[in-house]
């Protein structure tokens, strides 16, 4: 029998003994001999082993798991060759990943299954596919459209405010235009003489206002106080400026059924305002809304404060170049309504000088006053407007500031911003 090579043969008792270098391996512990009951299993040289074929090398032992090293602290047996770990196996393709280059195959196309038949009852009638409902869709846009336009053409008519609204291209806020009244004053507005003085002003005032009442007969008394005093008040303004002062006439109706001006016509739908055609100022009673304020005269005295304010432009010569420029540029252009606006919202500081004059005399409480002041705000351009009169906002802010500050000057809403006179 050809001996194994080196380190492959059988061991001999007490162990194989130890290389040049190495040192010697301990024998087993004792305790650890053929268990009993096992047959002893025949060892290399024994007979009953297998013997190595002639020129056939021996089956390689165990090395290191693959992907694992040398390991540190051993020593290298001599004569060997250093084992070399084995690289960690490698990784095949991944799921839902492909090699560069290559073409992902797509699925195949399957058309969609048809839906299951509907399922009837033995016996039971065909279903009946129920009729489509009936397109009354553009009915019911018209019929929106109508009502739209017939609300802004109330609205337009029936105003509830401080205008009057007239016929033709004409139209009729709380002043009118004037065949002879547009010579009277100065036509200027921004650099009027009445809002160029800085410190033209209405002297505190303490106008013994007569008792107020919804009958016709007490209110046009009251009205006609009020404009006595209002009259007091502004004509050493106009005197001081070189320009001549008149005042106006008054009309106190209980409503304005058979009322017949030269600004509204024959029309019945108007409010409190005043006609620079006649230089009147027109108080229907029934358009002071007596029923929201009841006994509190110092809104209706407020009123007629602004409808005075508008006399006061007349006499200056503000509204008549207000009446030329708005034919000119088209009453209901945009330039037009803004001139609208600026001509009421300066009635509105107007109307606040003379309230504080009247303050200042001690014809009106502070209360009072809170009540004007509240008014002001509530006054004003809607939703839906002509927007010729300006928002209640700016409405209340000029009262405030021709009452804070009584000066025309203050007034002047011909030079102030678009956004101040909106």
């Amino acid at each position: 029998m050809t001996r194994p090579p080196s380190g492959n043969g059988p061991i001999p008792p007490g162990g194989r003994p130890p290389h040049p270098g190495q040192r010697p391996v301990p024998p087993p512990p004792p305790g650890y001999g053929q268990r009993p009951g096992y047959p002893q299993q025949p060892g290399p040289g024994q007979s009953g082993y297998p013997q190595q074929q002639p020129g056939r090398q021996p089956a390689p032992g165990y090395g290191r798991p693959p992907g694992y090293g040398q390991p540190s602290g051993y020593p290298q047996q001599p004569g060997q060759a250093p084992r070399q770990g084995f690289p960690p196996p490698a990784y095949g393709q991944q799921p839902g990943y492909r090699a560069s280059g290559q073409v992902p195959r797509q699925p195949a196309y399957r058309p969609p299954m048809p839906p299951p038949p509907a399922y009837a009852q033995a016996g039971a009638p065909p279903p009946v596919r129920p009729a489509p409902p009936r397109r009354g869709r553009w009915a019911s846009i018209l019929v929106i459209l109508i009502l739209v336009i017939s609300t802004f053409l109330v609205r337009a008519a029936v105003r509830t405010g401080l205008n009057a609204f007239g016929s033709g291209d004409s139209v009729q806020t709380t002043y009118a235009p004037t065949p002879g009244g547009e010579s009277a004053g100065v036509a200027a507005t921004v650099d009027n003489p009445l809002l160029a003085g800085e410190d033209l002003t209405l002297v505190p005032a303490n106008c013994k206002y007569t008792p107020w009442s919804t009958e016709v007969g007490t209110a046009r008394t009251f009205f006609e106080t009020a404009a006595t005093c209002l009259s007091n008040a502004w004509k050493p303004v106009f005197d001081e400026i070189n320009l001549p002062f008149e005042a106006p006439k008054v009309n106190v109706s209980a409503d304005t059924n058979g009322i017949t001006t030269l600004c509204t016509g024959n029309s019945s739908n108007f409010a409190a305002f005043y006609c620079s055609a006649d230089q009147t100022i027109y108080m229907p009673i029934s358009q002071l809304q007596t029923d929201l304020f009841k006994n509190d005269w110092v809104v209706y005295l407020s009123v007629f404060a602004h409808e005075y304010g508008h006399h006061v432009q007349a006499q200056s010569g503000i509204l008549g170049k207000v009446h030329q420029q708005r034919r000119d540029a088209g009453t209901r252009s945009d330039t037009g309504l803004e001139l609208s606006r600026r001509t009421e919202l300066q009635a509105n500081c107007f109307d606040g000088m003379y309230l504080a004059s009247s303050k200042g005399g001690g014809a009106l409480t502070t209360a009072q006053i809170g009540v004007a002041r509240t008014d002001s705000y509530h006054r004003g351009d809607s939703a839906g407007d002509m927007r010729d009169h300006g928002t209640s906002q700016n409405g209340g802010a000029w009262f405030e500031l021709g009452f804070d500050k009584n000066r025309t000057a203050q007034c002047n809403t011909f030079s102030a911003s678009g956004k101040q006179v909106s």
